[in-house]
């Protein structure tokens, strides 16, 4: 790998590396040895692990290794892709995340750019960077990955459930750093944050981003993994998944929300951390499984989104936000405008210069150069359909008595029985807690089964 790497460093960019003879065949066979053993269990030492990672995640970022990858025999392919779809509680998962992002980036929602639109008028700092490269995906790989999961239905649930898991983790911690942040701003006696944290951060916030876009691209590519409820746990993965999709939008779209605050700072380490990435990777999953699909999964999926106690209709207006409203790159890279915020952070952060109520409100339409129209007619239908559903929801819905809701969420009417314990869930509660934990909620007990309950009519 490092005479991979003083090569590509001597040619680039005045001469190619193409020039040199057996250019392609090298590549192939250095891909072949990666895609063996980056996940090889003989392998033990943590840095040679690593590095094996690392190397694999930067090779499928440049289009010339990229294809040589495609160009190892198919059997040692789908054995990589297999690898890399194993449940991310196991080992260490964000580059293995990362191999499978820049698999996808150039087919998702809005996921054709380079660089970040906030940051087109800042000179990155080197060009060759892995993250830095041209989108060039892989339907060859995507591929193997929709045949895999497809087929096997214990490794897709468990790799959804881990990815889930991780990203639930993430955006948690994201949301804690930044309540810091803004905890560290509001003390008189302590004015600065400090940079590690502010790392720390942003690469929570990066990986919800790439967790996000790894779920859209499931969903895309295998949309019955969520859809087809005669697949075991396809129910309670699209609760799962709109509960989580909930949860972000709302933290991201409320009206003069810590994330708007601190975002406005635009604090140096902060950078990636904008309304644009995750919202719109937010926006390319709920397309997918409500617009894009056919008609009873789209069903399904609104009556799953519309169910869970924190979906907000606003939060989807707010993707499309007023269309004579400009918050995209332009109105971004005109300065860093700060909020209340901003007289507590004194590193690098000017004076205040307004309330963040004043700034201009997010909207995709402000993103021409990087939604397609196609794709926000998609959003105005999806918004369109979300509305009517939520409608014929609120009119349907028989008010519930309290002692009928699940004592867990106070979401859903009771409708899981434990066995032996006999205490009581909705289905949606049990079946998550049970992909992680086997203990009774309320007395600890090992729970052997779960039995559908329905209140005696007598009662």
């Amino acid at each position: 790998m490092n005479a991979y790497s003083a090569l590509k460093n001597y040619f680039s960019p005045a001469n190619s590396m193409e020039e040199l003879p057996g250019y392609e065949e090298t590549l192939t066979q250095l891909a072949a040895i990666l895609a063996k053993h980056f996940a090889d269990p003989r392998i033990v030492g943590t840095d040679i692990k690593d590095s094996l990672m690392q190397a694999l995640a930067s090779y499928v970022c440049y289009p010339q290794s990229l294809r040589a990858v495609e160009r190892i025999p198919e059997e040692q392919r789908v054995a990589m892709m297999r690898n890399l779809l194993a449940p991310y509680e196991q080992r260490p998962w964000a580059q293995t995340n990362w191999i499978l992002v820049r698999l996808w980036r150039g087919c998702g929602f809005g996921y054709r750019y380079t660089r970040l639109p906030h940051l087109l008028k800042t000179k990155p700092e080197d060009a060759n960077l892995p993250s830095l490269q041209k989108p060039c995906p892989s339907l060859l790989l995507q591929r193997h990955m929709a045949e895999l999961l497809s087929l096997d239905k214990d490794m897709a649930a468990s790799f959804l459930n881990s990815v889930l898991n991780q990203l639930n983790w993430a955006f948690s911690e994201f949301i804690g750093m930044i309540q810091e942040i803004q905890q560290a701003a509001e003390r008189p006696e302590r004015n600065f944050v400090d940079t590690r944290q502010l790392k720390v951060c942003a690469t929570c916030f990066d990986l919800s981003v790439s967790l996000l876009r790894v779920l859209e691209m499931t969903v895309t590519l295998v949309p019955e993994i969520f859809l087809d409820w005669s697949r075991p746990s396809a129910e309670l993965l699209l609760r799962r998944l709109a509960q989580l999709l909930n949860q972000v939008l709302n933290r991201v779209t409320a009206e003069k929300n810590l994330f708007d605050r601190v975002v406005n700072l635009r604090l140096p380490g902060l950078e990636s951390v904008d309304h644009y990435p995750i919202l719109v990777a937010v926006t390319g999953i709920l397309v997918r499984i409500l617009v894009d699909g056919e008609k009873q999964g789209t069903s399904r999926a609104a009556s799953v989104l519309l169910s869970d106690p924190c979906f907000q209709l606003h939060s989807i207006q707010h993707l499309l936000g007023d269309p004579g409203e400009s918050s995209g790159p332009a109105a971004a890279s005109s300065g860093p405008a700060v909020g209340s915020l901003g007289s507590s952070v004194v590193p690098a952060v000017p004076a205040a210069v307004g309330n963040s109520s004043e700034r201009k409100h997010f909207s995709l339409h402000a993103y021409t150069d990087y939604i397609s129209e196609e794709e926000k007619q998609k959003v105005e239908v999806m918004l369109e359909f979300l509305t009517e559903e939520s409608k014929q929801a609120a009119a349907s819905t028989a008010p519930t008595c309290e002692e009928d809701l699940c004592p867990i969420c106070y979401a859903h009417s009771i409708s899981a029985i434990f066995k032996p314990c006999s205490h009581k869930s909705c289905k949606a509660c049990i079946n998550q807690h049970l992909m992680n934990n086997k203990d009774c909620f309320f007395c600890k007990a090992t729970i052997t089964g779960v039995e559908d309950y329905c209140k005696p009519a007598s009662s």
